[in-house]
């Protein structure tokens, strides 16, 4: 599929509307972002769009990154040149719609609109860790900036899926409804489209600064007891204590760095085979999606030796 069939842009009333259309998840595959960037510049470039609404089709905004491309030497862009940066930079306000999941990229490149707005039952999160990485779109550099150095080390380190009410308390999303939410972000781009200056998280240093460096060394601690020979945790404690020392197209830089040393570790390899597998086992050949789940009473060991004696 095509980048011009996964991202549409629609203009309605002066707000740019960008669809992401990846079934099922509308993962950030390769063709998406440059779908995004493609639409996001026309909207710009249109004097007659005043903003513009972020919104995925079906069941998720953007679910994360497309895990198959990790590992295979993917080319990237240059620091600052990214969809997210992109984004970032814009002069007219973007809002990015959240329902379903606002995973890894898809949480990086909400962060990149100026204002984000969900539904009650979204989830957002950068889950990277559970497979060996860290958040290599910027997220360890925005996060800090959004919400605050703590929230962005337990949300990095843990990988956990924040719901739409306490990602709000934490200041990660802007409103939550609980009717449509095109509607709403309509709505929203609407009451925003004339106020100056727009909210820029790359730029929003004052959660950055003057932060005790014992709040990493905390942290170290705590990932010690629970995440025993695990290099990707330690790394992402590394990135976000780079938004805290560098200005931040450094720190993207150092995320990078980062990002590099874990993507082809055994770590990660090892993360992602198990990843695939246990969604392989789901799909037993012969065996319906719906079948009913069998009750184990009884195990047995079939082997000998070391390993099954």
């Amino acid at each position: 599929m095509s980048s011009e069939n996964l991202v549409t842009l629609d203009v309605k009333d002066g707000i740019g509307i960008i669809t992401v259309n990846n079934p099922p998840v509308n993962a950030l595959s390769p063709g998406v972002p440059e779908g995004i960037t493609a639409c996001f510049e026309k909207a710009h470039a249109d004097p007659a769009v005043k903003a513009m609404v972020l919104i995925g089709a079906g069941r998720s905004f953007i679910a994360g990154a497309d895990i198959r491309q990790f590992g295979k030497g993917r080319v990237r862009q240059a620091i600052g040149d990214s969809t997210t940066d992109k984004l970032d930079a814009s002069t007219k306000p973007i809002v990015a719609a959240i329902h379903g999941y606002a995973l890894g990229g898809g949480l990086e490149t909400a962060m990149g609109c100026n204002y984000r707005i969900a539904v009650r039952s979204a989830k957002v999160g950068l889950p990277e860790v559970l497979i060996g990485i860290l958040p290599g779109g910027g997220g360890t550099q925005r996060l800090p900036r959004l919400a605050g150095v703590q929230v962005a080390l337990d949300m990095i380190t843990s990988g956990r899926h924040v719901p739409a009410d306490e990602a709000k308390s934490l200041g990660i999303l802007d409103e939550v409804v609980d009717g449509d939410l095109l509607t709403a972000a309509i709505a929203m781009a609407k009451r925003i489209a004339d106020i100056r200056p727009l909210p820029h998280i790359s730029s929003n240093n004052a959660r950055v600064t003057g932060i005790d460096p014992k709040i990493f060394d905390a942290q170290r601690k705590s990932i010690a007891r629970r995440a025993r020979n695990q290099k990707a945790p330690y790394n992402c404690i590394l990135a976000v204590e780079a938004s805290t020392t560098h200005p931040f197209l450094q720190g993207l830089a150092r995320e990078r760095e980062l990002f590099a040393e874990l993507e082809n570790a055994d770590e990660a390899r090892g993360l992602r085979y198990a990843f695939f597998g246990e969604r392989e086992a789901k799909n037993v050949p012969g065996i319906p999606a719906n079948a009913p789940v069998q009750a184990i009473n009884a195990a047995a060991v079939i082997g000998a030796g070391t390993m099954g004696g």
